[in-house]
């Protein structure tokens, strides 16, 4: 049975993107950093860059995504809460080191804490995987009725995707800063 993608499974498919490009970023200034290879020092920034792009484009697909599934269990919104907050500290501080790499070569600290984050990155994404596996987000259909989410979830390609992947994802971000503040 052939399906177009739906606007809220575009966040599973970029995610891989900033999971392999930042690890590789840190790993090239670990190279450069014990080596001193000013080879790698080009590679490392220019990874930076892509992996920091790609974090941002995963972040706002899933603050979209966000706002198109059925969250059923409080369990389930607050594993949702704690992805959507870790990784946007993540993705800042990807963008951190990304300006700093542009600027300037790698050093012991700035490779420490990219390495950090990307620990930390394996556990948000661990998250995620039992966010769809365990709680059923992105799996369960959203309810025609539901109070929460896009009524009709737009294919990826249509005319009211990129749209409605804006509109969600002010919505995500809005509902994730309130979830987070509430915790807190």
């Amino acid at each position: 049975m052939k399906r177009e993608m739906l606007l809220h499974e575009l966040h599973p498919s970029l995610v891989h993107m900033p999971l392999a490009l930042l690890p590789t970023a840190a790993v090239a200034d670990l190279i450069v950093v014990r080596t001193k290879d000013r080879a790698w020092e080009k590679v490392g920034r220019r990874l930076w860059v892509a992996g920091a792009a790609s974090a941002v484009f995963a972040g706002v697909a899933g603050l979209a995504a966000s706002q198109e599934v059925r969250m059923n269990s409080p369990r389930a919104r607050d594993m949702t809460v704690l992805h959507g907050a870790g990784n946007a500290i993540i993705t800042l501080g990807a963008l951190g080191l990304m300006a700093w790499r542009l600027a300037r070569p790698p050093t012991a600290l700035t490779t420490a804490l990219g390495l950090g984050a990307c620990a930390f990155a394996g556990y948000t994404a661990s998250l995620g995987g039992k966010m769809v596996y365990e709680q059923g987000i992105g799996i369960n259909p959203m309810p025609k009725d539901a109070p929460q989410g896009s009524l009709k979830q737009p294919l990826l390609l249509s005319k009211e995707a990129p749209a409605a992947l804006v509109k969600d994802a002010g919505r995500g971000a809005a509902w994730l800063l309130g979830r987070a503040r509430a915790l807190l």
